[in-house]
């Protein structure tokens, strides 16, 4: 499990940016199910965190990439980025909508996560998903509450 020794704050260096996003990279931080699915972090910041999955491998039997596969991938990234905000207290998701606008049945599948909100116990992300033509695929809004507790790992 991730365990940051930096909260991700407006202040964080590139440089401890970078060590974060390394860490994202090559642990087993995004869980059993990011990882069955193939998503891969590439880019964060304070304000906001970018991942993609697979298309193949995560199709519903249509042949289309599957709609609960664009929440997992928004929930990854608003997790995980609610984490990092709070420093590596725990956080909960308590709320999720998903619309989505349009399939895609092969390629990458890319997740931007955008702060809405971020105070003291709650986060709140739009996550909007995207084809490798940049045309949007759904947009998802979660909100995450962040624990007074740190976590275990």
């Amino acid at each position: 499990m991730l365990r940051p020794d930096v909260s991700l704050t407006a202040h964080t260096t590139p440089e401890e940016i970078d060590t974060l996003l390394e860490q994202l990279r090559t642990s087993d931080s995004g869980g059993e199910l990011a990882e069955k699915m193939g998503i891969e972090f590439v880019e964060l910041a304070h304000d906001h965190v970018v991942a993609t999955a697979p298309v193949v491998g995560n199709r519903q039997p249509m042949g289309l990439f599957h709609g609960g596969g664009h929440v997992v991938l928004a929930e990854s990234l608003a997790s995980m980025h609610s984490y990092l905000l709070s420093g590596g207290k725990n956080v909960v998701g308590v709320d999720l909508n998903a619309t989505h606008l349009r399939a895609a049945r092969d390629g990458v599948v890319t997740g931007r996560a955008e702060v809405l909100h971020q105070g003291r116990t709650i986060v709140s992300h739009e996550v909007k998903m995207t084809d490798e033509a940049g045309k949007l695929l759904s947009i998802v809004r979660i909100t995450n509450m962040i624990l007074k507790t740190e976590s275990k790992g």
